[in-house]
């Protein structure tokens, strides 16, 4: 799978959100926040441990939400 660049991901396994920033021959580069330490986290990943993840706006879980009810 080819990744690109403001992509969010995740490992296949679980984990948190990530974002691309840079793909090369030596992996996909990702940021993430890491909530244990409270800090920004960087790092090389083989791209075929990742996938993509789709973001849902609070706003839009809201909406959804509401929806629900009102089946």
């Amino acid at each position: 799978m080819e990744f690109h660049a403001g992509e969010v991901v995740q490992l296949k396994s679980g984990g948190p959100a990530m974002t691309v920033v840079g793909v090369d021959d030596t992996g996909v580069h990702c940021v993430w926040y890491g909530e244990t330490n409270d800090e920004i986290r960087a790092g090389v990943i083989a791209a075929v441990a990742l996938e993509p993840v789709q973001i849902i706006a609070e706003d839009d879980e809201e909406d959804e939400h509401e929806h629900k009810r009102e089946d």
